[in-house]
């Protein structure tokens, strides 16, 4: 870069919301976020932004991105809803990611933090914030899935136990529209690593599918979907049977997520939050997903 030229930049700082700023560092996200553009960013086979800088302190953090919009990336906004062949092509950089990863991540032990914060903390206010999301929802959930909602909030840390039963990898853990982007080169990325950690597979499979897709595609192409990812998973994958019982398990996470993101109310407007929490919703009753738990 010449002496004189302007780099534009995404700087990444803690928000000026309390609610989204303990929202983030009550669970150590930042740190994640910090983590992988420091040491995961450049092993990782997703797209993601060129990070300039990325430091955590006690108090705050930094990130320094590249400004993707300049670089002539489309981004999107967490309403679109993507096509088959799009899913396809992002779901070919996470089988990559994962089985890349398969089997663990103890060269990064922090990884495995994240997800035992999650569950204390998940354990404490799952039942309380599903409850305040079902309220601000409304009809966005059908009554039928209120009890079922209820009852996974209340058993959560079982309920994980068996999401969580089998080999783990590195998961982006937040796919939906709004972290996807288009780069430059046609590539399908990723932004926003904040909630990534070591776990299952099918968090990231689900989560994708059922916040992204419209119901409409997600019924007619879920099931080659996720035959094609487990063909680009390559000798790892579990068989169809197995990955299918996943893939309905961890859609109720993806249910989960968009009420509590409901709830706080902060991190995303109500309207954006209504539409993933319906497409969750009607993934969740599609596929039977709290009954498989």
């Amino acid at each position: 870069m010449a002496d004189g030229d302007v780099l534009p930049v995404f700087v990444k700082r803690p928000s000026r919301s309390p609610v989204a700023r303990a929202f983030v560092a009550v669970p150590r996200l930042s740190r994640a976020e910090v983590g992988f553009y420091s040491e995961l960013r450049d092993r990782v086979p997703v797209a993601t932004p060129q990070c300039h800088a990325a430091h955590h302190r006690r108090w705050g953090f930094i990130v320094v991105l590249e400004d993707l919009a300049d670089s002539g990336a489309t981004l999107r906004s967490s309403t679109d809803a993507i096509t088959a062949d799009e899913a396809a092509s992002l779901l070919v950089s996470l089988a990559a990611m994962h089985r890349q990863w398969w089997g663990g991540t103890e060269s990064h032990p922090w990884l495995a933090l994240n997800p035992r914060r999650e569950l204390r903390l998940g354990a404490l206010l799952s039942p309380s914030l599903c409850r305040l999301g079902l309220l601000r929802v409304g009809t966005a959930v059908p009554k039928e899935l209120h009890e079922p909602i209820s009852r996974y909030a209340r058993n959560r840390r079982a309920a994980h136990d068996a999401m969580s039963a089998g080999p783990t990898t590195l998961i982006h853990n937040d796919c939906h529209p709004g972290n996807q982007f288009i780069a430059a080169d046609g590539r399908p990325g990723l932004i926003d690593w904040q909630l990534c950690r070591e776990g299952p597979w099918a968090r990231d499979v689900a989560y994708l599918l059922a916040t992204s897709l419209d119901p409409e595609t997600r019924r007619s192409a879920e099931w080659d979907l996720l035959a094609d990812y487990l063909s680009q998973l390559g000798p790892v994958a579990p068989n169809f049977d197995q990955a299918w019982l996943a893939y309905r398990r961890h859609v109720v996470y993806a249910v989960e997520a968009m009420l509590v993101t409901a709830a706080v109310g902060v991190m995303m407007p109500k309207a954006t939050s209504l539409v993933l929490v319906d497409r969750t919703a009607t993934a969740a009753l599609d596929l039977d997903s709290f009954n498989a738990l």
